[in-house]
């Protein structure tokens, strides 16, 4: 080894000295320090959930997507919510009400937005249908008609049900399909009633044409954000839940409101990982303190570790609210790194002393030589992996960015509690009552180098060339919503938005600088094979206006005034009941019946069978169920015949603000003709919508661009890493064969890591990618303690692996397993791809050090 490690080792052992000497002065101005840190990280550290902020503003595609923001806030960070009725009547009435609830709460809700609400659509709604349509509409109305004037009489549901018994066998050919429809909807109606409640019937499908309406209402809301917190949206979602649960009560369970959108996800993510991370962190507490104890075989030194690693970890928070100030949603994981390498110093200074009271040193003394012995490499250790984290902060993933200047600066803070607080609470608080190590029963691999050389270089080979054969088949999810519980209430709605194309989070959009432009574009995007919608403000505005309102005034004369003026009675149990039997007794004297017909009478006879025993109130409930919202769907086609000519003007202000800028920049948005959560699909169109408008933003070019410059940032930060960390073991070791003996297997065991993520189809991810960092650290340390060990002692290359050395990099290994591997149960698709990598790449570490490494050192080359 260089004289500088040895010098080095010479003046930390002379420091250590001073430290167990005043041992309890240090232990108090470590725990001021420590105090100070903690409260100085408690008032100043805040964290912010920002997740579009992770990366670089100065990129291209970023600076695209926040002009797109910054010109139509009304359309950033929505939640949708998605209302499902049982009827279409129900959903919109829900809708209608939610929405006004949420606008009476401005300072949690910016913005309400819910398509085809207020006024301006239910007077101007028929001009959206196409002629066709609305003289269909037209058809319907005039042979429903007649049965409308014929309620308008006895406006109750007993009424309705007189109508048809009129009707049945004397209806003419062109009444039969909304007699029909009218016939099927009853007989819903009396079924429902003998099962629970009675659903009302569905006029809409009789109005409108025969066709049900959609069922499913989508109001965009636009939440008040609070980064600060953990959860920034978490006020605004648990009041609409609130509010929700009160309208239940009007509306029961026929109607359902759910949430998602970016924000939404979010929320349930972060509510996923909080539940995941509570029980795996004491479930992995627990393991590791296990571990530990199972290592150090002593509850003192186990306390001590225990403390010194907790005051390492606030000095590192103190450090990162200076220097930082705040935690993003990556760079939160400095806590989780700097347990799993900060336990490594202390495990090898711990082991190294127990050693060494077992050859017969007394503890003070015992300290100080594990300090010469171990205290090298430790610094060596610390720069190294300190280096490697600071490669990441030149780039341009900010996340990952602030990540690496906090983790690596721990570094440091770990070296420093390790040769002052570690020392001292040793020197004070242990005694060395356990004498050795007891290696046969902590750690049994003896039989490791007395495998031949070529065997295992020969294995190693091998797999490492299949690896790197895999490894143009490495690839990394760039969809974050593939990191979500497939099972939560936002994945779920957004995967049925995306099936029935209204996915808004699914869309691309453009931004064009005058009508002709963006008529252009249009025309071109409409061209494209990948995308099935291109919508414009004008495509807000109906075409054939005059055609249109000139069938609308032929229907309103059909009509005549006032035909939406129905005084809803409330008929008497009696008449609903001697009505259904008239009903009755028609349907079963009629000579010729059809399937609708049938299927009437039999309901029909089911529920005269039962009635004897309903309540008047029950009864009352039928009546109004057949009645249902008639009144209110005459009322709305009333008002719809009062239509008028309008132009882009004319539309409503949070209408038009979603597709015209303050600055008259206007909005091209683009659809997918395929379902995009496949990364394959989304690079598809992205690239096909980019080949015609490169400046094109949304969501889809996100995610692709996001991902795209975390593998690049990831890339650098590697190559710079182990250029740094080459350049620093040069320094210090002085010799190129033993930098080569510390970098090949960890170089090795990342690649075969890489390889597995094919073999296993376990692709990168968003998550699972900041493992890399700490598997490099840990494996750079364990080779470097344990070339370290080796030469600087006169043993055989069996013998390193019946010390502390081998001991400590075991036990460093199953602490990061206990500490990960159980997030591998995590129903958080990314947290558990996270402990699963990090699991399989920690074995593959840990065969690398302590087997791989042994055989290459054993070749004559390196000795």
């Amino acid at each position: 080894m260089s004289k500088l490690l040895n010098r080095c080792g010479d003046q930390l052992a002379s420091f250590v000295s001073g430290v167990v000497r005043y041992r309890w002065i240090v232990i108090a101005c470590v725990a001021g320090l420590v105090l100070a840190g903690g409260r100085f990280a408690a008032n100043n550290l805040g964290i912010n959930t920002d997740t579009a902020n992770m990366i670089s503003a100065e990129l291209p595609w970023r600076q695209d997507f926040n002009a797109y923001r910054e010109r139509f806030p009304a359309r950033d960070r929505n939640i949708v919510v998605a209302i499902d009725g049982e009827t279409a009547a129900s959903a919109k009435r829900y809708a209608s009400l939610f929405a006004q609830h949420l606008r009476a709460e401005p300072d949690l809700y910016l913005s309400v937005f819910l398509a085809g609400d207020g006024e301006f659509f239910a007077r101007n709604g028929l001009l959206y249908l196409s002629v066709d349509a609305l003289e269909a509409l037209g058809d319907q109305l005039a042979v429903a008609q007649p049965m409308i004037g014929q309620i308008s009489q006895n406006p109750t549901g007993s009424g309705v049900v007189n109508v048809l018994t009129q009707a049945v066998g004397r209806s003419s050919p062109d009444d039969n399909a909304a007699l029909a429809s009218l016939q099927e909807n009853l007989t819903r109606v009396l079924d429902s009633a003998l099962t629970g409640d009675p659903e009302p019937l569905q006029w809409a499908s009789l109005i409108r044409g025969g066709e049900s309406e959609v069922s499913r209402q989508l109001v965009l809301v636009r939440p008040q954000l609070d980064f600060a917190k953990v959860r920034p949206a978490r006020d605004a979602i648990e009041r609409m839940r609130a509010i929700a649960a009160e309208m239940r009560e009007e509306f029961g369970e026929t109607v359902s409101m759910r949430m998602t959108g970016t924000l939404a996800m979010e929320h349930e993510e972060l509510d996923s990982v909080v539940r995941s991370a509570s029980a795996a962190g004491i479930l992995a507490l627990l393991m590791v303190a296990a571990v530990l104890y199972w290592s150090l075989r002593s509850v003192r030194l186990l306390v001590v570790a225990i403390v010194v690693l907790l005051a390492g970890l606030i000095g590192t928070a103190a450090l990162a609210a200076a220097m930082v100030g705040h935690l993003n949603l990556l760079s939160v994981a400095f806590a989780v790194l700097y347990v799993g390498l900060g336990v490594d110093f202390i495990l090898h200074i711990s082991l190294r002393v127990k050693e060494l009271i077992g050859q017969g040193h007394q503890i003070d003394a015992a300290i100080v030589e594990a300090s010469r012995g171990v205290g090298a490499s430790i610094v060596v250790c610390s720069i190294t992996t300190a280096a490697g984290f600071y490669a990441f902060v030149p780039t341009p993933f900010q996340g990952v960015s602030e990540l690496g200047l906090i983790s690596g600066t721990g570094m440091f803070v770990s070296l420093f509690v390790s040769v002052t607080l570690l020392p001292a609470l040793l020197s004070a608080f242990y005694r060395g009552r356990y004498r050795g190590l007891e290696m046969a029963h902590v750690f049994n691999i003896k039989w490791m180098p007395q495998l031949r050389p070529s065997i295992v270089i020969s294995f190693v080979t091998v797999v490492v060339l299949v690896a790197v054969a895999s490894l143009p088949f490495v690839s990394f999810d760039s969809n974050p919503v593939n990191l979500r519980d497939p099972q939560s209430e936002s994945v779920v709605v957004l995967k049925e938005l995306a099936a029935s194309s209204d996915a808004e989070l699914l869309t691309m959009v453009a931004l064009a600088n005058d009508e002709a432009t963006a008529q252009q574009w249009a025309r071109d995007l409409r061209a494209l094979p990948d995308v099935a919608a291109v919508l414009t403000i004008d495509s807000l505005v109906p075409n054939e206006q005059d055609d249109k309102l000139f069938v609308i005034e032929d229907i309103a004369l059909l009509l005549g005034p006032g035909f939406g003026n129905l005084q809803a009675a409330s008929a008497g149990s009696d008449a609903l009941q001697e009505n259904l039997g008239l009903l009755m007794e028609q349907l079963q004297s009629a000579e010729v019946l059809t399937v609708q017909e049938r299927q009437l009478l039999a309901s029909v006879m089911r529920f005269v069978e039962s009635s004897p025993g309903l309540r008047d109130d029950q009864l009352a409930k039928l009546d109004a169920a057949i009645f249902g919202d008639l009144r209110e769907q005459l009322q709305s086609l009333e008002l719809s015949l009062q239509a008028e000519r309008f132009g882009r003007s004319d539309l409503p202000r949070e209408l038009a603000e979603r597709w015209f800028s303050e600055d008259n920049k206007q909005l091209i948005e683009i659809s997918p003709a395929e379902n995009i959560s496949e990364n394959i699909a989304a690079s598809r169109f992205v690239d096909a919508v980019r080949s015609v408008l490169p400046n094109a933003t949304g969501y889809p070019v996100v995610y692709r661009e996001a991902a795209s410059t975390v593998v690049t940032s990831f890339q650098m930060a590697l190559v710079f890493a182990v250029i740094l960390v080459a350049a620093v073991l040069l320094l210090f070791l002085r010799r190129l064969l033993d930098c080569a003996l510390v970098l090949v297997p960890i170089l090795c065991a990342a690649i075969v890591t890489a390889g597995m993520t094919v073999w296993l189809s376990m692709p990168f991810n968003f998550a699972n990618i900041i493992a890399l960092p700490l598997l490099i650290g840990v494996g750079v340390d364990n080779a470097i303690h344990m070339v370290h060990r080796m030469r600087t002692e006169a043993m055989s290359l069996a013998a390193p692996m019946a010390t502390s050395t081998s001991v400590a990099v075991f036990a460093s290994g199953l602490t990061t397993i206990a500490s990960f591997g159980n997030l591998g149960f995590s129903t958080h698709r990314g947290m558990a791809t996270m402990g699963a990598l990090l699991t399989l790449g920690m074995v593959t570490t840990m065969l690398a050090t302590l087997v791989f490494l042994p055989a290459l050192m054993r070749l004559r080359v390196f000795r």
